[in-house]
């Protein structure tokens, strides 16, 4: 009875102070539904398990290459897929872009080359006819094709028919044998499923194919076991063959992933922990305003709760009437927060799957579910005992008779003032993090959305081509289809320009006039294998000239350089006919200089200058690679993806694409975007936090100033005047400002330190010094007006009034 009591008491309090009661739901809100969404999204992203029966053991099994990430090859799979005695299941698949013929145009669809057992591991049945089986991947089986029930409704209208219909698939007549049910997408994206040939998966261990995984342990197996004897299987595979093949040293190793760890790289757990920390600060500023606000309420009933105690109420009691207003609050809170998440859960589905590529991953569904319902349901309870049990606490068990004699004509107690005084300085230490941190986040954001990278692939499309399986294991018959595919593509008449790029890597630079004292005083240089017009991706020849058909094997090698390498090692003389030497695969190699083009960025100067670092490049009939990006310039973009495939299919119907033929800028243009989106969450949590604080500091600060109202009064009446007044509160506010501020600049400061190490310095110093600072005099600004506007209003009260004041 006496509880239902507190609670109608605790609601008429609510309902006679509706701005307080507004204000502290806002806060409450704010600060919980940011918290619940960064939780809800990243757990959905990171750890959920995959829409699939038994989808919590399906595992991804992950070759690395001294830590380094790699595709599984087929040498490797061949050599050890009858030892994999780890698993239950096990197979392998290649993703690919494969085009769709419909009557004169076409569309190209994600898909997958999957062997027997493939479906059957996903535990899902065809919504029509049969899957793919053992006798389909023999190389003599005539082409099939499973596909997705939304390509089925989309291209085919729901034909019934389809089981006994042929479609053109990458210019092969293919027989469909299956539709799977809707939304079904595994092992990502991916909407038609052909068989993998086993004649695909090659033993050539200088350019083998690669492949990706799927993997499920059998019972009594753990990850960690699996891992370490794989890793030991595949590692001493290396390593047999390094001498025999002269392949470079390193130490292989695997590790298993659920698969959408797997796509963040394994590093889905830093991810969560780091952005979660930010989302508990946030929550724990919230916590502090509330518990600010609801701590000013007990204190405007401190003397009432002392004489309910002086009367004989027991603590329990009083903690109950004090806490109900704040329990009333915090739930409301809750249950509103969880409602507007879940809208902003549902509109950011719509919005994600809208843009990006293919529609993103089968699995990233998020909205409200029973983790995020249950962690609502942890921050409601963290944000009771913080923000409402603790200041409750505090102001039942106080001194009666130190209340009673000191807490008269509205004064604050000495224990109140400090702790008033310590809120704000956490809240202040907390703002300051948070803006500090956010400052180089929007640096970096706005840097990469402003960056110049030195080329313009505006109306370029892309394609990305693959020739490590199938007929083209030697080096003459690649460069045959390189040529062959670029002589294509050249002759369309919307064709202006064609041109095809692989990267080398970062490969050891020798200049023959420079002494070297150590090996490791050499230059890495981003040497990049190249043929065609350089000009098609907007990078201009600046002197001498380009490659031509001469330069091919065992002709005198030669090379073109960007303008800073030409200015860094030749400056004031010709760079043309100049010679220098690179390490390829363990041999030193001499080059000579046959033209020098513009600069433009390489992923060792992202953020940097365009002369920052140098480039290198080397001619593809000099230098070949398996995988190649051919990149074309059209006159218009529409059907320009034809041209591609018009060409393709003209010279081999059967090359693996590794990505969709698209608009080249698309990718840049996705990763900007994502990048603005990341700016503008920064800054709005920072404003937020922004707000939070200042809703605290000056709820705080109006509280502690109405309290020393009386005491406003005496000093006025003695001859103290305004400004010695506000000079008096801004002191004290300046020397809490300085201890948060402080405290914040000192972590500042250890984050600076370890991310210029990490990013090799590619941000300059002053930039850290002008961050800080510009978060130093923003929060100055904000703390003083915070305390200005209470303090202002109370000076304007007349002295008469304000020694009366309770």
């Amino acid at each position: 009875m006496s509880m239902l009591l507190d609670i109608k008491y605790a609601l008429r309090l609510l309902f006679k102070a509706p701005k307080f009661t507004a204000m502290t739901l806002s806060v409450l809100i704010g600060g919980l539904s940011i918290s619940l969404f960064t939780f809800s999204f990243l757990y959905s992203s990171i750890y959920k398990d995959l829409p699939l029966p038994e989808g919590e053991t399906a595992l991804v099994m992950q070759v690395l290459n001294n830590n380094n990430y790699r595709f599984l090859a087929g040498n490797e799979y061949l050599a050890m897929k009858d030892d994999l005695n780890q698993f239950s299941e096990f197979g392998i698949y290649k993703t690919s872009d494969i085009r769709l013929s419909l009557a004169d145009s076409g569309k190209s669809i994600s898909g997958s080359y999957v062997g027997a057992g493939f479906f059957e591991f996903s535990r899902i049945k065809p919504f029509l006819g049969r899957t793919i089986q053992a006798d389909d991947i023999q190389a003599s089986a005539e082409p099939v094709v499973v596909i997705s029930y939304e390509i089925w409704q989309n291209e085919f209208n729901g034909n019934k028919a389809i089981l006994t219909n042929t479609i053109l698939l990458n210019n092969v007549v293919t027989n469909v044998i299956g539709v799977m049910p809707p939304h079904y997408r595994f092992p990502n994206y991916s909407q038609l499923w052909l068989p993998l040939k086993k004649v695909l998966i090659t033993n050539n261990i200088k350019d083998p194919s690669t492949f990706l995984t799927y993997a499920r342990l059998k019972q009594n197996v753990t990850i960690k076991q699996a891992e370490q004897q794989i890793s030991q299987t595949i590692n001493q595979i290396y390593q047999q063959n390094v001498k025999r093949y002269d392949l470079p040293a390193l130490t292989k190793s695997v590790r298993l992933l659920s698969f959408p760890m797997a796509q963040m790289g394994g590093q889905g757990p830093i991810i969560f922990i780091f952005l979660n920390i930010v989302a508990w600060l946030i929550l724990l500023l919230a916590c502090i305003n509330v518990g600010n606000l609801l701590l000013a309420r007990a204190i405007e009933r401190q003397k009432e709760t002392a004489i309910r105690a002086a009367l004989g109420a027991s603590s329990k009691r009083l903690v109950s009437q004090l806490m109900w207003e704040g329990i009333i609050i915090a739930s409301l809170g809750g249950i509103l927060s969880i409602l507007l998440v879940g809208a902003a859960l549902d509109y950011f589905e719509i919005i994600a799957h809208s843009w990006l590529p293919k529609g993103g991953s089968f699995w990233w569904h998020w909205g409200i579910d029973i983790e995020t319902v249950l962690m609502a349901l942890v921050f409601t309870l963290v944000t009771i005992f913080f923000a409402v049990f603790v200041p409750s606490w505090r102001a039942a068990h106080q001194d009666i008779n130190t209340t009673l004699r000191d807490g008269t004509r509205g004064a604050q107690g000495k224990k109140a003032g400090r702790l008033s005084r310590f809120l704000v300085t956490t809240q202040i230490f907390i703002v300051a993090l948070l803006m500090l941190i956010g400052g180089i986040s929007g640096y970096i954001a706005n840097t990469f959305i402003n960056l110049d990278l030195g080329d313009n692939y505006q109306n370029v499309i892309r394609a990305d081509v693959d020739l490590s399986s199938g007929k083209y294991k030697e080096e003459t018959q690649k460069i045959s289809f390189y040529q062959s595919i670029l002589n294509e593509l050249a002759q369309s008449p919307q064709v202006s320009g064609v041109y095809m790029n692989d990267r080398l890597g970062a490969l050891k630079l020798t200049i023959p006039h420079i002494d070297y004292a150590a090996e490791s005083e050499h230059p890495d240089v981003d040497t990049l294998s190249i043929f065609g017009d350089i000009k098609t991706i907007g990078v201009n020849l600046v002197a001498g000239r380009q490659f031509t058909r001469q330069d091919k094997k065992g002709a005198r090698q030669v090379a073109m350089i960007s303008q800073s390498m030409a200015n860094r090692y030749w400056q004031g003389k010709s760079p043309l006919e100049q010679v220098f030497k690179l390490t390829i695969d363990d041999k030193v190699q001499t080059f000579f200089v046959v033209g020098v083009v513009s600069d433009r960025m390489n992923p060792s100067t992202l953020f940097g200058k365009l002369d920052a670092a140098d480039e290198i490049y080397l001619s593809t009939l000099q230098f070949v690679l398996s995988t190649q990006s051919i990149y074309y310039r059209v006159q218009t973009m529409r059907n320009a993806e034809d041209i591609f495939y018009h060409a393709l299919f003209a010279i081999d119907r059967n090359i693996e694409l590794t990505y969709p033929v698209q608009p080249a800028e698309k990718n840049r243009s996705l990763m900007r975007d994502g990048m603005r989106l990341t700016s503008n969450i920064t800054f709005g949590t920072g404003f937020v936090a922004l707000l939070l604080a200042l809703i605290g500091i000056y709820g705080l600060t109006a509280n502690a100033v109405a309290q020393r109202t009386h005491e406003i009064g005496i000093r006025r009446a003695v001859g103290a005047t305004d400004s010695n007044i506000i000079t008096l509160f801004f002191k004290q506010g300046i020397k809490q400002l300085i201890i948060g501020i402080g405290l914040a600049l000192a972590i500042f400061v250890l984050i600076a330190i370890a991310f210029n190490s990490v990013s090799d310095g590619l941000f300059p110093q002053y930039l850290y010094v002008l961050i800080a600072s510009v978060v130093s005099i923003s929060l100055f600004v904000v703390v003083m007006l915070a305390i200005y506007a209470p303090t202002q209003r109370a000076i304007k009260m007349e002295p008469s009034v304000a020694l009366r004041y309770e």
